[in-house]
C-alpha cells in the first residue's frame, strides 16, 4: 500500500507593502463615500431648511393677515355699535329703540359669524399647508440621514 504524502500548505512571507498598499486603497475609497455621504446629507439639508422657511414664512404671513383681519373685524363691530347707538338716541320712543338695538345686534351676529367662518377656513389652509411642506421635507430629508448613519 502506497501512502499519500501530506504537504504543507505553502505560506507566503507576510508583505507588508501589499498590506499598506491596500488600508491605503480602503481608506480611499472610505474617505470618497464619506465626503459623498456628507455632500448629500448637506444638499438635503439646505432643501429641507428652504422649504420650512417658506413654510414658516406662509405661516407668519398668515398669523400677521389673521392679526390684521382681528383689528379690522374690531374697529367694523365698533363702528356698528356706535352707529346703532346714535340710531337709538334718535328714536322717538323705548319700542323703536329696542328694535334698533335688535337689528343692531343681529347684524352683529351674523357679521362676525362669517368672519368667523373665514377665519377658520382659512387657519385650515394654512395649517394643511404647512403640515403637508414639512412632512413633504422630512420625507425627503429621512433617506438622507439614513444613508448617512
Amino acid at each position: 500500500m502506497a501512502t499519500a504524502k501530506k504537504t504543507a500548505p505553502k505560506i507566503e512571507a507576510f508583505d507588508a507593502a501589499k498590506l499598506t498598499e491596500g488600508a491605503r486603497e480602503y481608506v480611499s475609497r472610505a474617505t470618497v463615500s464619506a465626503k459623498e455621504q456628507t455632500e448629500t446629507a448637506y444638499e438635503s439639508a439646505q432643501k429641507f431648511n428652504a422649504g420650512l422657511e417658506k413654510t414658516l414664512s406662509r405661516a407668519l404671513t398668515g398669523y400677521v393677515s389673521a392679526l390684521s383681519d382681528i383689528a379690522e373685524a374690531t374697529r367694523a363691530n365698533m363702528i356698528q355699535v356706535i352707529e346703532a347707538a346714535e340710531k337709538a338716541a334718535q328714536a322717538k320712543t323705548l319700542a323703536e329703540a329696542a328694535q334698533i338695538q335688535a337689528e343692531a345686534a343681529r347684524e352683529l351676529a351674523t357679521a362676525n359669524y362669517e368672519r368667523f367662518r373665514a377665519a377658520f377656513a382659512q387657519t385650515r389652509d394654512a395649517m394643511t399647508e404647512s403640515v403637508e411642506a414639512v412632512r413633504e421635507g422630512v420625507a425627503e430629508f429621512a433617506p438622507v440621514m439614513k444613508k448617512a448613519a
